[in-house]
């Protein structure tokens, strides 16, 4: 037997996480187009590579450890591209600035902090036609706070995305899993997020209506 497996050890993956444009209904075409300052995101899973979750046999033990690097800048375009998929004019601050010092013609700034990250995998004992039955869940939560240049914030709120799979039976019928991929199952979560962000009423009112 090898060293690795007397030790227990576990093979690593780093997840990139993609936005998946128009995926949440209700979010595309609907805000007007005024500029947005968006700055970087915030929050410890922001920067650096974190242990976001693991896949697990069926007897339970850890079979994958799944992480992530700098998932600031990947939550921070998807931002850009759904505030722009809803019809914003978002623009990307390198740095977080007082709103005060925001680049003229730009009255309002998005700040968002990444709360939580996470996807497991657990594999169970029976197979399907499809291969060996699995449950997989991933999270993903956004603090978000959109303030205007004298820095009185006119919406805050939490968005939370989440993924599980298999989806949940209809009456009768069952469903088998859409998403196999931690990865995917991931970015739709990050994806639900920043849609429900978008669709959140508190959001919404901050702006005026868009032109028919």
């Amino acid at each position: 037997m090898g060293l690795c497996a007397l030790l227990g050890c576990t093979s690593r993956e780093t997840l990139k996480l993609h936005y998946l444009t128009g995926f949440v209904p209700g979010t595309r075409a609907t805000l007007p187009p005024i500029n947005l300052a968006v700055a970087p995101i915030a929050g410890e899973l922001a920067s650096g590579t974190h242990e976001v979750g693991h896949i697990y046999t069926s007897s339970g033990l850890i079979q994958k450890t799944l992480t992530v690097s700098d998932s600031g800048a990947m939550v921070h375009d998807a931002l850009m591209i759904g505030l722009a998929d809803a019809g914003l004019k978002p623009i990307a601050l390198d740095q977080p600035i007082d709103p005060k010092d925001l680049p003229a013609g730009t009255d309002l700034m998005l700040s968002c902090e990444l709360e939580q990250l996470s996807v497991d995998k657990n594999f169970g004992a029976p197979e399907t036609i499809h291969g060996q039955y699995f449950t997989m869940a991933a999270r993903v939560k956004l603090k978000y706070t959109l303030q205007r240049r004298d820095g009185s914030a006119i919406a805050e709120g939490v968005a939370v995305g989440a993924e599980d799979e298999p989806p949940k039976p209809v009456g009768a019928e069952a469903f088998l899993p859409l998403e196999t991929d931690p990865a995917e199952s991931l970015s739709v979560a990050m994806s639900r997020a920043v849609g429900t962000m978008l669709l959140d009423a508190k959001f919404r009112a901050a702006f005026p209506a868009r032109s028919p």
